[in-house]
């Protein structure tokens, strides 16, 4: 589209277009986040006791996912920048940080969720 149909597009209403999908946009992460949050809280209450361990568990996890995605962005540090992308340390921390947040890390979560063979624990 940004080939032939920018172009095409006059200045008002590009304006116009841009905030009809932000919204989409906004209106899709709103329903996502409604939607594990039900689940999720179903799965919680009802399936099982959620204890102590379990939440040391997901602190351990969240802290192993971010040293794995720290030193991925250092071994790949010099590759990003021959392709252009001139990251600075400082950047590479706060990517490390940034991750995968949001609604599509809550929709891979469901996926993962949802799918039959994987085992319930």
């Amino acid at each position: 589209m940004t080939n032939t149909g920018k172009t095409r597009i006059s200045t008002e209403s590009e304006h116009a277009v841009h905030h009809v999908w932000s919204y989409i946009g906004f209106v899709a992460e709103t329903v996502i986040f409604i939607l594990v949050g039900i689940i999720m809280g179903h799965r919680a209450t009802n399936d099982s006791l959620i204890g102590f361990s379990d939440y040391m568990k997901v602190f351990g996890t969240y802290a192993c996912l971010h040293v794995i995605r720290f030193v991925s962005l250092i071994l790949f540090w010099p590759f990003l920048r021959y392709i252009g992308y001139g990251l600075n340390f400082k950047q590479i921390v706060l990517c490390t940080y940034a991750g995968l947040r949001g609604a599509v890390g809550l929709c891979l979560a469901l996926l993962v969720a949802a799918d039959q063979d994987i085992p319930n624990y």
